[in-house]
């Protein structure tokens, strides 16, 4: 798995958040880059195989605590201007 390319996070792995998909690569990799650049553990999740829509997510983290994840968020919103939301 490159720094921008991960599986999606399961039930058991914790929390991640979620900032809006795109529906080009190239703009997710270029979030990605941006936020990796500024320390966010951000990487893209590619659309499923035969996925009814092309989009691509961007997620930033895997955190045990949801707590932990409630901060990023507010943090994601200020500062990066994201309506973000977290996902198990």
């Amino acid at each position: 798995t490159s720094p921008t390319t991960a599986a999606p996070v399961g039930p058991a792995d914790g929390w991640a958040i979620q900032v809006p998909p795109l529906r080009e690569r190239p703009e997710a990799g270029a979030v990605v880059r941006r936020l990796a650049g500024k320390g966010y553990p951000a990487y893209v999740v590619e659309p499923a195989p035969g996925a009814p829509a092309v989009v691509f997510r961007v997620r930033v983290g895997k955190y045990k605590d949801r707590r932990e994840a409630e901060q990023l968020v507010r943090r994601l919103e200020k500062e990066e201007q994201f309506k973000p939301w977290i996902i198990r």
